[in-house]
């Protein structure tokens, strides 16, 4: 027999793993996506980050965001969503062994933000020093009505650097 040598065989490669954040951050254009490596495989992460569609079980061939290469936590803005739409996000991870993916989740952009709508009423109750006046919000426009009322002047088209009576907030 020779001399006794001794090796040591690399580690095993295999796709890294990856675990998809959950979205709590978005708006009707906008959303903060991201996820976590938690693993390389051993084998180097060149690319992760996040893909998205509005169809279930995205992959990097839909909406894909590159947010950097490695492992750990990492996010980004997504911007140019539709409002009022569900997208799927899944986070990935590339290594010399492929993509992997962590697990889908979804969420639904707000609804698109408008001017709330209102109507006037017609005065037909007024006296020669008073005035009901009043109006109806009929939509809020997908955000809360903070404060509701009427403006008047003597000149047309009052606004409410005018006269203004505040009449509560909401719709109605």
């Amino acid at each position: 027999y020779g001399s006794q040598v001794s090796f040591t065989t690399s580690p095993a490669l295999s796709l890294a793993t990856v675990t998809t954040a959950s979205v709590s951050t978005f708006t009707s254009t906008t959303a903060l996506l991201g996820g976590n490596v938690t693993s390389d495989g051993n084998a180097t992460v060149t690319e992760r980050g996040v893909c998205y569609s509005t169809s279930p079980n995205p992959t990097t061939v839909n909406n894909k965001t590159v947010i950097g290469s490695g492992t750990g936590i990492f996010s980004t803005t997504v911007t140019g969503l539709a409002a009022n739409t569900t997208y799927y996000v899944k986070a990935y991870a590339i290594n010399s062994q492929g993509t992997s993916y962590g697990s889908q989740v979804s969420f639904t952009t707000s609804p698109a933000l408008s001017l709330a709508t209102v109507t006037t009423a017609a005065v037909s109750t007024f006296t020669s020093t008073t005035a009901l006046l009043g109006g109806n919000v009929t939509n809020d426009g997908n955000a809360a009505v903070t404060e509701r009322g009427v403006c008047y002047s003597t000149s047309q088209n009052p606004t409410t650097a005018n006269n203004k009576t505040v009449i509560g907030s909401g719709t109605g």
